[in-house]
């Protein structure tokens, strides 16, 4: 209570609060998934779509995580991301999301889990009416946060799951934007090599014809190599 989509919305807002550093997106899913807000090292954005999130928004009922898994390795790999965390809220996961975490993983995207709901389980009503029944399944999400190297928690008060998930402090910061931007490239100068050229040119200058010798010199000057 009182309900699992308000206690993702909290919980969202608070990764989104506490998180320190890095870029961050949000993912809806159903049966696909669709980017609410793309990545940006701003959460506050981010959080101005968290009242928006509900079922009615969704085109198509169901349930399909390994897609939104698939979804957020394509957006972290657009966006240059060598490397990156997942994190997937959710009841349950089937052998696809579990391949799904397993292929995220071979790429460097770590996929952790945090299970909504009970394990009791509680009644809802689906997109056609029917009544259907809502149950944690812990087992298939710790499998798959196993094949994702990642962590699975089930959803708590305050941030203590969070933390344990390890999704609130990057790894590193620095090692992140070094993998999105590639090596890094320095400047080599080596512009003290026309100081000889340019001496000379400075000991014509006191001579009559000066300014012819100093064009015939630049024209007969080699180009620099790229």
């Amino acid at each position: 209570p009182p309900s699992r989509l308000l206690q993702a919305r909290a919980k969202l807002a608070t990764l989104l609060r506490e998180r320190t550093g890095g870029d961050i997106a949000l993912l809806a899913f159903a049966d696909d998934a669709f980017t609410v807000a793309p990545l940006t090292d701003d959460g506050g954005n981010v959080a101005l779509f968290l009242d928006a999130l509900a079922p009615e928004v969704m085109p198509v009922d169901g349930h399909r995580p390994d897609r939104a898994i698939d979804a957020a390795v394509k957006l972290l790999a657009q966006a240059g991301h060598a490397q990156g965390d997942i994190l997937l809220l959710t009841d349950g996961a089937d052998g696809k999301a579990v391949a799904a975490a397993a292929r995220a993983a071979a790429k460097g995207f770590r996929v952790s889990a945090l299970g909504l709901g009970s394990t009791t389980g509680a009644a809802y009503r689906s997109g056609d009416g029917s009544i259907a029944q809502a149950r944690l399944d812990a087992g298939e999400l710790r499998r798959l946060a196993a094949a994702g190297r990642g962590t699975y928690r089930e959803i708590a008060a305050g941030d203590g799951d969070l933390a344990a998930l390890g999704v609130l402090l990057p790894d590193s910061v620095a090692d992140t934007q070094a993998a999105r931007h590639g090596a890094s490239r320095v400047w080599r100068d080596e512009g003290y090599w026309l100081l000889l050229p340019l001496l000379l040119l400075g000991v014509f200058a006191f001579r009559r014809g000066a300014a012819f010798a100093v064009l015939a010199a630049c024209v007969l000057l080699p180009l620099p190599p790229a």
